[in-house]
């Protein structure tokens, strides 16, 4: 059985911060929220490419009072949400 290992790393310091084994059909954009959801620090921005660019994604960071969602490859803006 195919199965995909998501990872989450701390830019400034390189380290795995958490991980989580999906099953095939489920989508990069899907597997974002449970990735957020293991860690206990704040979160101030999250890189990624276009296939996490979805409301899944978004949603999860709202909630963790996160304010921006970039993309990796173009490194051009594709989403950000106010923080109250």
């Amino acid at each position: 059985m195919w199965r995909r290992l998501y990872l989450a790393a701390d830019s400034a310091t390189h380290k795995i911060i958490c991980a989580d084994l999906s099953l095939r059909r489920t989508t990069d954009a899907q597997a974002l929220p449970d990735l957020i959801n293991q860690t206990h620090r704040k979160i101030r921005e999250a890189t990624a490419d276009g296939a996490y660019d979805a409301r899944y994604g978004h949603d999860a960071l709202l909630r963790k009072k996160s304010g921006h969602l970039f993309r990796h490859k173009a490194g051009c803006h594709i989403g950000r949400t106010k923080v109250p």
